[in-house]
């Protein structure tokens, strides 16, 4: 009788070297098409407007990194703080996305500086306590140490739980670094079209609402795409509790679009023009309608919702909707010269340039390579 064992089927293979090498390619020719075209042109690379409109492509890039970055630490909290098991098998591939959406916006931000590391030398010991990136910046800074902290701590050496100090001190240095970012728009006066009181918690809806469908796309991919291959508390998770969070956020996010797009509409307050300007845009129209439209039905409706493909695809849809608003925000709330009727009589007129598009596709290429490289290398599924 033979002792043979009937070998098992082997698993499909996971994507995720083949995105690790595409990556790689893309993140060297894009760097390499950005580094050329700063060396030639210098800042005139990018389509600023010394009028008014500083803030460009590469800023919307940053924000919304960083913004994906601080929700997936608060997402990954849910577990590692607050201590609720459900959440537990998705939080390592939370935090590990966090760094990698961080190094994606930091390099963004990089590339729009002038001289980057005069900027990080200089502004945290400017001492100008009065302005709100002073502060941010030193929120980024402890950020970076709560991150580092728990990835040498808990993901490399694949410790069955972080340190609750790390923990703790990233939760609350992502929900600092969110509150004050909405401050930085929310607080300026000069700019009807930022300003409100309300931003700091709308960007805490957009940060929550881009780590849940981080969480839910790269999953997927890291399992090849297929349902099967998830363990069981992920896809009870996925068709349960953070199903239905994806639901409330979309709800939350859909009510500040609609509620600030009414009142921009409504009113004839000098500034609040721009959204005049942006619904009669086919592309807002989109946004509005498909971006937000579509996820939000796939959501709200708990039979849909449950579906894996379906609710893929409403995350899918999602993020590039949350990428949109954030460049119609950014970019909106610049298009009202500071000094109109002095030097524009109208509204500034804004289209990214090639370079710009090459530093979002340089931002979103380094954070797949390190993404895919935990991915490969480091123990992301829970063990339990």
């Amino acid at each position: 009788m033979s002792t043979l064992a009937t070998p098992r089927p082997s698993a499909p293979t996971s994507p995720m070297g083949m995105i690790l090498i595409v990556a790689l390619v893309g993140l060297v020719a894009s760097g390499a098409y950005v580094a050329s075209q700063l060396m030639t042109h210098g800042h005139a690379a990018y389509h600023g407007d010394s009028r008014g409109l500083f803030w460009g492509l590469p800023i919307v890039t940053y924000d919304f990194f960083l913004l994906s970055s601080t929700g997936l630490t608060m997402l990954a909290s849910v577990w590692t703080v607050f201590g609720v098991e459900d959440y537990r098998p998705i939080a390592r591939r939370a935090t590990w996305l966090a760094v990698a959406a961080l190094a994606g916006g930091v390099a963004a931000l990089f590339l729009e500086l002038g001289y980057p590391l005069r900027a990080v030398l200089l502004i945290p010991f400017s001492g100008a306590t009065g302005a709100p990136l002073f502060w941010k910046v030193w929120g980024v800074i402890v950020y970076v140490v709560a991150l580092l902290w728990l990835l040498m701590t808990w993901l490399l050496p694949r410790a069955p739980i972080p340190p609750r100090a790390a923990a703790v001190l990233s939760l609350v240095a992502a929900v600092y670094i969110t509150f004050v970012a909405g401050g930085v728009y929310g607080w300026m006066s000069m700019r009807p079209f930022w300003f409100g009181g309300e931003m700091s918690l709308a960007f805490l809806v957009e940060s929550l609402l881009g780590a849940v469908t981080f969480v839910i796309i790269f999953t997927w991919l890291a399992h090849g795409g297929r349902s099967e291959r998830l363990d069981e508390p992920t896809r009870a998770l996925f068709a349960g509790r953070l199903g239905g969070l994806f639901a409330i956020l979309m709800v939350a996010h859909a009510f500040f679009v609609v509620s600030r797009l009414v009142a921009g509409l409504y009113s004839n307050a000098e500034g609040m023009q721009v959204w005049h300007h942006l619904w009669s845009r086919p592309l807002f129209q989109l946004e509005l309608w498909v971006g937000i439209g579509l996820p939000l039905a796939l959501t709200v409706v708990p039979a849909w919702r449950r579906n894996p493909q379906l609710l893929l695809l409403a995350a899918v849809v999602a993020i590039v909707a949350l990428f949109a608003a954030r460049y119609d925000f950014v970019i909106g709330g610049q298009l009202v010269p500071l000094f109109k009727g002095s030097w524009v009589h109208g509204l500034l007129d804004y289209r990214p340039s090639a370079t710009e598009w090459a530093v979002l596709a340089l931002a979103v290429f380094l954070s797949n390579v390190l993404n895919a490289a935990g991915e490969k290398w480091l123990q992301l599924d829970e063990q339990r």
